[in-house]
C-alpha cells in the first residue's frame, strides 16, 4: 500500500538561465525517446531498463530511475489514449449506422410515394437525390471507420510524435509554414524535442535525488541544486546552484507550502523547462504535498447546487430543510476565446461559487456528467450544437472545482444528472420565479440533501402508483422532447402538461402524434368526440 504523504500540490517559479540547461535537456529527452523504445521493442521492466540506461549513456542511477518512470508514464497515457480511440471508434460507427438505417426507412417512404404519384415539385426530387448521395456517403465512411478499427486492433506498436506532428508536418510545406529552408526547420525541430528534464521526488533532504531544493535565509528565496549527469560534468562540473523566488498569488501560500514540504522531508519531483511563448525563458516546476486540509463545510448546513450550462453556470444555495435561499448566474464565455482565457475565466468562477461555500459554510453539488459518447457522436449532429458540445468543458470545470474545494474544506458532492432540468422546470420555475438553469440548480443541491422529488398528483396513472419516481418523470421528459414543448411554457405546466398527460394519447403511448399545447388534444382531432375529456 502506497505511503500517504497528503494533499498533492503544485508549485512553479521562474529561474535564470544556465548554458548546461540547454544541452541536459536535449540529453535528457533524448535518453528518454529511447527508453520508450526500448520498452516497447525489447518488453524491458523499469529496473531492466534502469541497468540498460546506466550502462549505455553513463549516467547515474538516479537520472535512469526518472527517466524509467517517465518512460512507463508515457506508454501507459499511450495506452488509454488507445483506448479511448478504440471507444470512439465503435461509438462513431453505431451512431452512422443508426442514422444510415433511418434514412433508409425514410428514402423507401419517399420512393414509394413517388412510384405511385411521383415527385410533387422538383425540390422534393432534388432533395432525394442528395438524401441518396448522403447515405452513399455515410456507407463509405462507415466502411472506412470499420478499416481504421480493424487497423488500429491489429496495431501492436503504440506511437508518439515527441516534438509536435504539427511541427513534424511542417517538413513537407517548408514554405507554407514559414521556413525558406530544412536546416530552419531542422533547428526548430531540435528545439521543440528538448528543453526539459525532469527528476523523480524522494523523502529526504531538498525532497530530490539528482535535483534538490533549500531553503535560504533570505524571505522568499530558495537554492536549486542539479547534480549533473556524468556526459557533463567534464564542462560543467559536478553540481550547478541557482536561486530563485516563489512568490504568493491568488489566494495561494506557495512559499508556505514549499517550506512546509522541505522541512516535513517531503518528496518533490522537480520538472525544470523551457517556455517558447515566454521568451524561451525557464522555469521550475515543484510537485510535493501538504498538510490535508479537513472537511468543515458539509451538508449539513444545505448546499449549494450547480447547473453548468453553455452561456451560465447557475449556482442556488438550498437550505437544509431543501429550501431555496440564494442564487446566482455567473456567465462563462466561450466563443473567440483562447484555451488559456477559458482556463482562467474558468478559474474565476470557481472561486467566486467556492468563497459562496465558504460564506454559508455548506457543501457544493454538481452533476456527474460525461459527455464523451455525445461527442463521439458529433458527426451527426447540426453545427451549434457540436460547436456548443465542443466547447462544453465539464472536465475542465470539475477539475478546478475539486482543487478548490480541497484547499478551502468543502465537501464536493457528485449526484446523478438524471432529469434535473425537467424536475426543475416543473416543480420549481414557476413555484420561485425561476429560470430553467437555477430551477435545475435547486433540484441538484435538493439531490445532494437526499431529498426526493414528487411527481404532481394530476400526472400520476392508477398504474404508476408503486413506481419509482424516475420511472414517472421520465415519461415526462419523453413527452416534453417528443412534442418540443419550449421551457417557456412550462412556467404553466398545468396548462401546458395535465390537460396532455392525462389524455388517452398519454395512457396508450402514442406520442408520435402532434398535440395541442393548450388543450391537449392532437392538432387533427380538435373536434372530435374526446376534445371534452
Amino acid at each position: 500500500m502506497a505511503k500517504s504523504h497528503g494533499s498533492l500540490t503544485g508549485i512553479e517559479a521562474k529561474i535564470e538561465y544556465h548554458p548546461a540547461f540547454e544541452e541536459l535537456g536535449a540529453l535528457y529527452e533524448s535518453w528518454k525517446r529511447s527508453a520508450v523504445n526500448w520498452m516497447q521493442t525489447e518488453k524491458l521492466s523499469e529496473s531492466e531498463l534502469e541497468k540498460r540506461l546506466m550502462k549505455q549513456f553513463n549516467i547515474q542511477w538516479a537520472w535512469a530511475d526518472s527517466i524509467a518512470t517517465e518512460a512507463r508514464t508515457c506508454l501507459n497515457q499511450l495506452k488509454t489514449a488507445k483506448k479511448n480511440h478504440y471507444s470512439k471508434l465503435e461509438l462513431q460507427i453505431q451512431a452512422k449506422t443508426t442514422a444510415a438505417k433511418k434514412l433508409i426507412i425514410k428514402l423507401e417512404k419517399t420512393l414509394k410515394l413517388a412510384t405511385k404519384k411521383g415527385f410533387p415539385h422538383t425540390q422534393a426530387r432534388n432533395k432525394f437525390f442528395h438524401q441518396l448521395l448522403g447515405l452513399k456517403s455515410k456507407i463509405q465512411k462507415i466502411a472506412n471507420l470499420k478499416r481504421k478499427l480493424k487497423k488500429l486492433k491489429n496495431t501492436e506498436r503504440l506511437h508518439i510524435c515527441f516534438g509536435s506532428q504539427k511541427l513534424f508536418n511542417a517538413q513537407h510545406n517548408l514554405a507554407e509554414n514559414g521556413y525558406k529552408t530544412r536546416s530552419r526547420w531542422s533547428i526548430d525541430w531540435s528545439k521543440k524535442r528538448s528543453g526539459r528534464f525532469f527528476c523523480i521526488g524522494k523523502s529526504q533532504p531538498g525532497g530530490g535525488t539528482m535535483i534538490k531544493v533549500f531553503s535560504l535565509q533570505e524571505d522568499g528565496l530558495y537554492q536549486l541544486q542539479v547534480q549533473l549527469p556524468r556526459p557533463l560534468q567534464d564542462k560543467y562540473g559536478q553540481k550547478i546552484q541557482l536561486e530563485f523566488s516563489v512568490s504568493d498569488r491568488n489566494g495561494r501560500s506557495r512559499a508556505t507550502d514549499l517550506d512546509y514540504a522541505i522541512n516535513s522531508l517531503k518528496p518533490i519531483t522537480i520538472s525544470i523547462f523551457r517556455r517558447e511563448h515566454k521568451q524561451d525563458n525557464w522555469y521550475v516546476h515543484l510537485s510535493t504535498y501538504v498538510q490535508e486540509i479537513p472537511v468543515v463545510h458539509t451538508r449539513k448546513n444545505g448546499c449549494i447546487g450547480i447547473d453548468f450550462n453553455a452561456e451560465l453556470i447557475s449556482v442556488t444555495y438550498v437550505k437544509w430543510d431543501g429550501n431555496i435561499e440564494y442564487l446566482e448566474e455567473l456567465p462563462r464565455k466561450w466563443k473567440n476565446q483562447t484555451t488559456g482565457q477559458r482556463q482562467a475565466t474558468m478559474r474565476n468562477i470557481v472561486a467566486t461559487i467556492v468563497k459562496l461555500a465558504d460564506f454559508f459554510e455548506c457543501a457544493i453539488a454538481i452533476e456527474s456528467l460525461d459527455f464523451t459518447k455525445k461527442k463521439a457522436k458529433m458527426s451527426e449532429e447540426s453545427k451549434i450544437y457540436n460547436a456548443m458540445l465542443s466547447n462544453l468543458s465539464t472536465g475542465m470545470f470539475r477539475e478546478a472545482l475539486e482543487s478548490c474545494c480541497r484547499r478551502f474544506g468543502v465537501e464536493l458532492i457528485k449526484v446523478n444528472p438524471a432529469f434535473t432540468s425537467v424536475i426543475g422546470m416543473v416543480n420549481y420555475m414557476a413555484k420561485y420565479g425561476l429560470n430553467s438553469g437555477t430551477a435545475a440548480a435547486l433540484v441538484v443541491g435538493r439531490r445532494a440533501l437526499k431529498l426526493s422529488e414528487k411527481i404532481p398528483q394530476c400526472l400520476l396513472r392508477p398504474e404508476d402508483v408503486n413506481k419509482h419516481d424516475w420511472s414517472h418523470w421520465r415519461r415526462v421528459a419523453s413527452f416534453i422532447k417528443l412534442h418540443r414543448i419550449r421551457r417557456t411554457q412550462l412556467f404553466q405546466w398545468r396548462k401546458a402538461l395535465e390537460g396532455i398527460l392525462t389524455h388517452s394519447l398519454w395512457a396508450e403511448h402514442q406520442l408520435s402524434q402532434q398535440v395541442h399545447i393548450e388543450t391537449g388534444e392532437p392538432r387533427n382531432h380538435l373536434h372530435s368526440p374526446m376534445a371534452n375529456v
